[in-house]
């Protein structure tokens, strides 16, 4: 399964899921590839969506929009 959101990548290897592959999209910007289930990454995406981590993500981005 892959991914461009670093944070969720971040969170899945916090989780202790491997990154197994990524590419440079531009600079700054990249997507993660992970080996997990379709049903795993569903679990994950609601774990991460109620985590501190995705708070602070969606803090960090209010900020950044005030710059």
């Amino acid at each position: 399964m892959r991914t461009t959101d670093i944070w969720f990548a971040s969170f899945l290897q916090l989780k202790g899921y491997q990154l197994s592959n990524f590419s440079i999209l531009t600079s700054g910007k990249g997507s993660f590839d992970f080996v997990i289930s379709e049903e795993e990454w569903k679990t994950m995406h609601l774990a991460f969506n109620s985590s501190d981590i995705s708070k602070i993500k969606q803090i960090q981005l209010s900020l950044k929009d005030l710059l």
